[in-house]
């Protein structure tokens, strides 16, 4: 049985998103994206908004889109939320909780006998980004994410950890030891997913043996394919004045490459400073 699977074009090729021919694109959907629906395990789905926005999807009698917590905006009477505890999943649930996912997971089930609407949105201010496996992911490839980049799943998804074991990335490179690991269940019927990121997203498809310098932080995912390394940030003044500490990320392809321009954590960073300077200053904080 062979299974056509429609690819979500991430960038409007005709568009000039890449005047400095750096290889990186913006995350800038065709406005048909938006306007219409996508298909995916029989549940059709939309992205709304320019920031900050909201996934919708109808979602067919009997069937479920798992999500994270408190990621709800609004749903039809017909759709019933359940929870699986994760912790108790053995090895599966141990793997999920060690990618930087909640012990708990949410599914929304359409208990009725017609198609029911659900709505929901990332947890901080983000945009909503799909990636379908054997679409936007290469077939038999994986994706690694950064932990807590998952927010919902749609069709037969396995949500798992990436645990790296060279001491010198997994401490130096900005993303932790353990990465969350997602990729198309075995055998199983089409899957997608939506990662939540912040600020302007950009996307390179790195070439066999090319290389790029970027910012640990600010890596949303790579394919499985592109090998991740460090590099020197510079002399010693550079390491200890430049903002960037003692190492840059290195990412060598072949494979994919999301970024993101605000992750939560400079977010969280970005807003604590505004408030504490306020304070500070003597601000009214009831304005």
């Amino acid at each position: 049985l062979e299974i056509s699977v429609e690819a979500i074009p991430l960038v409007d090729d005709n568009a000039k998103v890449d005047p400095m021919n750096t290889g990186f694109k913006w995350y800038l959907p065709k406005e048909t994206s938006f306007e219409d629906s996508h298909q995916m395990d029989g549940s059709k789905w939309t992205i709304s908004g320019h920031d900050m926005q909201v996934l919708s999807a109808s979602v067919p009698a009997g069937n479920t889109i798992s999500t994270e917590v408190g990621t709800l905006l609004f749903a039809h009477p017909s759709m019933k939320t359940e929870v699986d505890l994760t912790l108790f999943q053995g090895a599966a649930g141990c793997q999920r909780i060690c990618g930087g996912e909640s012990c708990v997971k949410v599914n929304m089930t359409n208990e009725g006998t017609s198609d029911a609407y659900v709505g929901l949105t990332p947890n901080f201010p983000a945009k909503v980004i799909p990636l379908v496996f054997g679409g936007d992911v290469k077939s038999g490839s994986s994706v690694i994410a950064k932990p807590g980049a998952l927010m919902a799943q749609l069709g037969d998804v396995d949500v798992g950890c990436n645990i790296d074991s060279n001491p010198l990335t997994c401490c130096c490179a900005g993303l932790g030891m353990c990465r969350q690991k997602l990729n198309r269940t075995s055998g199983g019927n089409p899957g997608m997913v939506f990662l939540n990121a912040g600020g302007t997203i950009v996307m390179k498809d790195l070439g066999v043996d090319e290389t790029v310098t970027v910012d640990g932080g600010s890596v949303l995912a790579y394919e499985d394919t592109v090998q991740l390394g460090v590099v020197y940030a510079g002399r010693c003044f550079t390491c200890c004045f430049g903002g960037e500490g003692f190492f840059n990320t290195t990412m060598k392809g072949p494979g994919k490459v999301y970024m993101q321009s605000m992750n939560i954590y400079r977010y969280a960073a970005a807003v604590t400073t505004t408030v504490v300077e306020d304070r500070g200053s003597g601000g009214d904080s009831g304005d």
